[in-house]
């Protein structure tokens, strides 16, 4: 059973627990709260700061900690050109052990990094070298190297330990030692150590599991003890000669099996962030358990996943168990009279799912339940016909959880409602109303392949055109019902950052190619595409822009121009002596893809446009990133004329970094509000950040941070109808192990 669910079970279970009094009690009925105080208001859950699912809002610790999850037997698959895990400031600058179980395959020529920094050390198998295990410091990164290849396609156990006293690194495969060096120094600090990737690319192609660190130098037959047992080194298990569990820094059995977190096994609470790498099992693995709801028949190995139907209201649906209790009363669907709480029973209700939608008895146009509740004497006027009463630019501001793992695109629909593009594990659209209230969802799990809805446009006849990641766009009616869908069918995977419709109805593409052509260089790897391309699919041309080896140069944004060409915001690399910087990056191309004018800005390290609106006289603001130094990025905001000259730019941010994601222009065309990601330093959680900026000076109007307690970061931004802002994201703070979390503010970003 999943984490959520146990969470969910539990609070069910202290529902029923106290609902089920005592009958003869002559006390009045009174609201008893999850720790059992009358008319209480206690918020029950974890409060153990290392644990796994542990709430900070929490004020009586319920029992329901969990220091790693535990679903069955699984694995993170990488890319080798975009995944990895970030497990954030953890290695200490001194000695250590790494080690993790790999299986490597062969890529596009994968630096192969298993645990490195983004400075200072390295545990890799360079493809360029051979693929050949190595490890070392301060950019001698083969101070230990293995003289054979690390096999391809099977499992092999791997570590690397460093002695600071004595300056000596050792290298092991499957145990047995295969190198060692004297005289290495310490490694410079490094602020973030991955999983699967080094400084900001050098990725991993293949599998990983088990991964460990411990802040000291493991001898040779603990290194054995561990290796011993495949996929599985129970660090945390002493026996034999292994006695350094209280030396773990971190333990990551990777058996989640679900989710964009990793559980620190350890009990340091290091939990690691996913990006883009994903679950994996034994391709023979499976549930083999026939009374189970994920039985898989196919399956000759049992890889501990089964999931069975065994709490109030569970039901089994598609192999996947959910829970039947539309408004988690604790009362099962099928014996809720009211799922929706409006005060009409369900047999009478028109959508007993929705609280905004159930009858109109006095039969003046407008639904009974407008307001959340049947109230006729509050259920407004019906301008528009749709029955349900107005309810555009009613001020108003909220933040709540909506369904799905991450929204990352909001626009404005139609009768007071947005359309959201985002993922639940695949692409997902969804349409609210001006309170965020569903009125339909959709997903595309059928579109084959991996992607998740990046943007979303509405098309000239009302239904939408949605830029999926990976090399997916998605066409649906106004309902949100699928039309056609077209994949990008090149040799190498085309991140699809945005598409729009054109004034002459067909589309523009526009993203990112992925991976690293390293020095041979590739005529495509690495580059940004526009491409144009007819209804119903069908390239009409593409162009890549980007210099010739250099990894990730990529579009996140376009707009057309009034003359029929389109100005493109994103990032171009430049390659300074083999150390490869963004800049932010401005295009303007003809309505054919050939460049007419181009800026790169921004400061020397990694800087990014990505969101790019258009004013009424054809001029353009884009927002993004710049980089101020290493540690140091702000929100960065430019606005150009329509022939290239820049009208003013602007940077704001704190001392660590600050991130513009998405951008949105007020309908007066006053003010650009800019969403995107804040921190004060490395060791502290992101949070949604949105400013106002001036369209005619560039100055910082306002800015406003909304988050919790762990990283939250806001993707897209539309003007809500009450002139505040709309704004959605993924939050790790509001929901396991990531939500996505919606924040309507009002014109000045606040959220009351």
């Amino acid at each position: 059973m999943s984490s959520i669910r146990k969470l969910i079970s539990f609070f069910l279970f202290i529902f029923f627990l106290f609902r089920c009094s005592d009958p003869e009690s002559d006390t009045l009925d009174e609201v008893v709260d999850c720790a059992g105080v009358p008319n209480g208001n206690t918020i029950c859950g974890c409060m153990d700061s290392t644990a796994f699912n542990y709430n900070s809002s929490v004020t009586y610790d319920d029992g329901s900690c969990q220091v790693h999850v535990d679903n069955g037997d699984y694995f993170l698959s990488f890319n080798g050109s975009n995944a990895y895990v970030d497990l954030g400031d953890i290695l200490p600058q001194g000695s250590y052990t790494k080690a993790a179980w790999v299986k490597r395959i062969n890529g596009d020529n994968p630096a192969n990094n298993i645990i490195s920094g983004n400075a200072g050390h390295a545990f890799w198998a360079p493809q360029s070298q051979g693929s050949k295990l190595s490890a070392g410091h301060q950019g001698n990164f083969n101070m230990v190297q293995d003289s054979d290849a690390l096999s391809e396609g099977e499992w092999t156990f791997v570590s690397v330990s460093f002695d600071a006293s004595s300056g000596t690194m050792t290298l092991y495969k499957n145990t047995s030692q295969v190198d060692q060096a004297t005289g290495v120094p310490i490694h410079d600090e490094s602020t973030v150590t991955y999983i699967g990737r080094y400084l900001n690319g050098n990725w991993w192609s293949g599998d990983i599991d088990e991964v460990a660190i411990w802040d000291k130098a493991l001898d040779a037959n603990e290194i054995v003890e561990l290796g011993n047992s495949e996929n599985n080194m129970d660090a945390t298990l002493e026996r034999g000669s292994y006695v350094s569990s209280d030396n773990l820094v971190g333990y990551w059995k990777m058996n989640e099996g679900e989710g964009g977190l990793l559980s620190d096994a350890s009990g340091n609470g290091n939990m690691g962030a996913i990006t883009y790498a994903e679950w994996s099992t034994c391709d023979v693995c499976g549930c083999m358990d026939e009374s189970a709801c994920n039985y898989d028949p196919s399956a000759s190995i049992d890889n501990r996943s089964c999931d069975y139907i065994d709490e109030p209201c569970e039901a089994c649906v598609e192999s996947e168990i959910v829970i039947d209790d539309y408004d988690m009363d604790g009362i099962c669907n099928n014996d809720d009279e009211d799922d929706d709480n409006d005060n009409v029973p369900d047999v009478d209700d028109l959508n007993p799912f929705n609280n905004r939608v159930c009858s109109d008895v006095d039969q003046d146009g407008c639904d009974d339940c407008s307001s959340g509740i049947f109230d006729t004497d509050n259920d407004g006027v019906d301008d528009d016909g749709d029955g349900i009463c107005n309810q555009c630019g009613t001020d108003t501001t909220y933040s709540k959880v909506l369904p799905g793992t991450a929204g990352y695109d909001i626009i404005r629909s139609s009768n007071c409602s947005y359309v959201i593009a985002g993922s639940d594990g695949s692409t997902i659209l969804l349409k609210i109303d001006e309170y965020g209230n569903e009125i339909w969802s959709r997903n595309y799990s059928e579109v084959p392949g991996s992607h998740w809805g990046k943007s979303v446009t509405k098309t000239s006849e009302g239904g939408y055109i949605i830029g999926a990641n990976q090399n997916t766009i998605i066409k649906t009616d106004s309902t949100g019902l699928l039309e056609w869908y077209y994949k990008l069918s090149y040799g190498f995977t085309y991140f699809v950052e945005e598409v729009i419709q054109t004034f002459a109805g067909d589309y523009i593409v526009v993203g990112a190619i992925s991976g690293d052509p390293g020095t041979g260089g590739h005529a495509q790897m690495g580059q940004a595409f526009i491409l144009r391309m007819s209804e119903g699919g069908g390239v009409q041309w593409i162009k890549r822009y980007g210099i010739s080896n250099t990894p990730d140069d990529g579009f996140w944004g376009v707009v057309q121009a009034d003359d029929g060409g389109f100005v493109l915001a994103g990032n171009k690399l430049q390659d300074r002596n083999f150390e490869f910087y963004d800049h932010f990056w401005i295009l303007k191309v003809d309505g054919n893809g050939n460049e007419v004018w181009s800026h790169e800005l921004g400061g020397n390290l990694w800087d990014e446009a990505t969101g790019i609106v258009k004013l009424s006289d054809d001029s353009y603001i884009l927002s993004g990133k710049k980089s101020l130094s290493s540690t140091n990025l702000n929100m960065f905001v430019v606005r150009v004329a329509s022939n290239g000259t820049i009208l003013w730019q602007n940077d704001h941010g704190g001392s660590n970094n600050d991130t513009g994601l998405s951008i949105t222009l007020s309908e007066d065309e006053s003010t650009v509000a800019v969403v995107g990601y804040t921190r004060s330093n490395s060791g502290n959680p992101f949070s949604y950040r949105v400013w106002g900026v001036d369209v005619s000076s560039g100055q910082i109007l306002w800015s406003r941070v909304h988050g919790g307690s762990q990283d939250d970061k806001a993707t897209g931004v539309v003007e809500s109808y009450d002139n505040g802002f709309a704004i959605v994201g993924r939050s790790y703070s509001y929901g396991s192990p990531y939500v996505h979390w919606m924040v309507k503010t009002d014109q000045t970003g606040t959220l009351e």
